[in-house]
């Protein structure tokens, strides 16, 4: 069985859908994908200033209170003594007024008894024992995050349920012979590295559901965070980089199998605060980060095929608008290869080389039919003068 050849405006027809579909489509998803990389990159970019700058003002906020505690400290050095309990009392209660961040306040002798303190709050008490007190002996002391313990039952609860926690700073206290006094503590409410975060994120526009705000320890574990994370050691590269003192931004896994954007900044102190190793980490869910985004990519590629299918009908036509004078020319050598030559070749000015095969297949006709009249028995011999068919004969207009 011969094989039946494809006609042209088929051929045409469906490489108009390849030049069409698919560079349309390829076009499509490139400009997607570019699209979701750049989207992408700003997210990483965004989330990295957010943790860079809580972990500033969180760095700003412990230098200026290690600060305030040091021109304290210096105040009752110059006195020598802690006797002046009332007016020591008042400039404390001053200041904790004054920065709400002070949970509490208090100067203590040599013995570890609270000689003065704001409100007057565990005055008497002992705080030998505790961690800020001993290492406040020796050399100002900046203290990690705590839950409260002398003070738990005496102030107020954390205004957002959780128990009250502190950070310690303290210093030493000593006459200027050299003779300790004492030590110089104040309790700082954790509440405010809430406020710092919520700050920043609602300056930034991030205050939203899917935005979360952590503070970790140097070892990982979280400080700040979601209530259901706090207390947890993350194990994620992003912390990693994090506690080794590298600032980076990616997109990674968590253990609860969703996909963050996330960026992390380590604390790095403020003059002579040196720092807690703290690390600010920001996640964003990329989910929600990217949901405008797949939107926009679905229109990019839905606005791509309609393009692609617009040329394509476009083409279609035109193909057909092509491929069909040649049709007619094809039919008419069909009927001249079996002697039909009473029916007329079609003319045509479609283009250039259909124009020109139809002046050939009339120049043909017209030498067929001589032909076959000088053939005929009755037919008049062709005078020798006769001149032969003029190859510039135009078709006959139908």
């Amino acid at each position: 069985m011969t094989k039946r050849l494809k006609s042209l405006g088929n051929i045409l027809r469906f490489g108009l859908v390849g030049l069409c579909i698919v560079p349309s489509a390829v076009v499509g998803l490139y400009a997607s994908a570019s699209v979701g990389e750049r989207v992408r990159k700003e997210a990483d970019k965004h989330l990295q200033d957010v943790s860079t700058r809580i972990a500033g003002m969180l760095d700003l906020g412990m230098h200026e209170r290690w600060r305030d505690m040091t021109l304290v400290a210096s105040m009752i050095n110059a006195q020598g003594s802690l006797e002046r309990t009332d007016d020591l009392r008042d400039q404390l209660d001053t200041l904790k007024r004054n920065v709400p961040i002070y949970a509490w306040i208090g100067a203590a002798e040599s013995s570890g008894r609270v000689v003065v303190s704001s409100q007057r709050l565990l005055e008497g008490a002992d705080v030998s024992a505790r961690p800020w007190f001993r290492a406040g002996t020796q050399a100002p002391f900046a203290g990690d995050l705590h839950e409260a313990l002398l003070l738990a039952q005496k102030l107020p609860p954390a205004p957002n349920g959780e128990p009250l926690r502190f950070v310690d700073i303290a210093m030493p206290l000593t006459r200027k012979d050299g003779v300790p006094l004492g030590v110089l503590g104040a309790h700082l409410s954790w509440t405010w590295a809430n406020e710092v975060a919520e700050s920043v994120l609602q300056r930034g526009g991030d205050d939203k559901p899917d935005v979360d705000a952590f503070v970790l320890s140097r070892e990982g574990v979280v400080l700040m965070g979601p209530k259901d994370l706090q207390g947890q050691k993350l194990d994620l590269a992003s912390v990693r980089a994090g506690v080794q003192g590298v600032t980076k931004a990616t997109q990674e896994v968590w253990p609860d199998g969703k996909s963050y954007f996330t960026a992390v900044a380590p604390t790095r102190g403020e003059g002579e605060y040196r720092g807690l190793g703290w690390v600010v980490l920001v996640r964003h869910d990329a989910d929600a980060a990217l949901a405008d985004v797949s939107a926009l990519q679905h229109r990019i590629l839905f606005a791509s095929l309609v393009m692609a299918a617009l040329a394509l009908l476009a083409g279609w036509v035109w193909a057909g608008r092509l491929s069909r004078p040649l049709e007619v020319l094809a039919e008419a050598a069909r009927r001249l290869s079996h002697g039909d030559l009473a029916t007329p070749v079609p003319p045509t000015r479609a283009f250039a080389e259909a124009t020109s095969l139809s002046t050939s297949l009339v120049q043909l006709s017209m030498a067929l039919e001589l032909t076959l009249a000088t053939r005929r028995p009755d037919a008049p011999s062709a005078p020798a003068n006769a001149e032969p068919v003029s190859a510039s004969r135009e078709p006959a207009a139908p």
